[in-house]
């Protein structure tokens, strides 16, 4: 599964690079530390799925969700949040994340629930037409 990291902290993307190289049947396609960065780097990756900062230097990870929503992207998203707030993870989850984990605790959770989750994702999905 090609997969896109955006996050603005160096070693917090580093650790999730590190991760993803890690795992059988991930493959990092691209990577972004911006909403900007983000939107140009998902339209010239095509990437299955995404590992999602939500707090970035020139917006928020949820601009990105809806802007994939708006395109008709249909991409797996994982959500990395520090911020505790439900309200978040809701809107998150209500703009198709299909998981919002902690960033403080669970990085090494992502290449799992991408695995997991993408893979049930993209077997129930229906191709959508661009």
């Amino acid at each position: 599964m090609k997969v896109f990291i955006v996050e603005d902290a160096p070693q917090t993307r580093q650790e999730l690079v590190d991760l993803l190289a890690a795992t059988e049947g991930l493959e990092l396609v691209g990577q972004a530390g911006s909403v900007r960065e983000a939107l140009s780097g998902l339209e010239a990756t095509a990437p299955e799925a995404l590992a999602l900062d939500v707090s970035l230097p020139d917006g928020s990870g949820v601009e990105v969700l809806k802007h994939l929503r708006k395109r008709g992207r249909d991409l797996c998203v994982v959500v990395l949040t520090a911020n505790p707030y439900e309200a978040l993870r809701a809107k998150c989850l209500q703009l198709g994340a299909v998981a919002v984990l902690d960033k403080l605790d669970g990085l090494d959770q992502v290449p799992q629930a991408l695995l997991a989750r993408c893979k049930k994702v993209s077997e129930t999905a229906s191709p959508l037409s661009l």
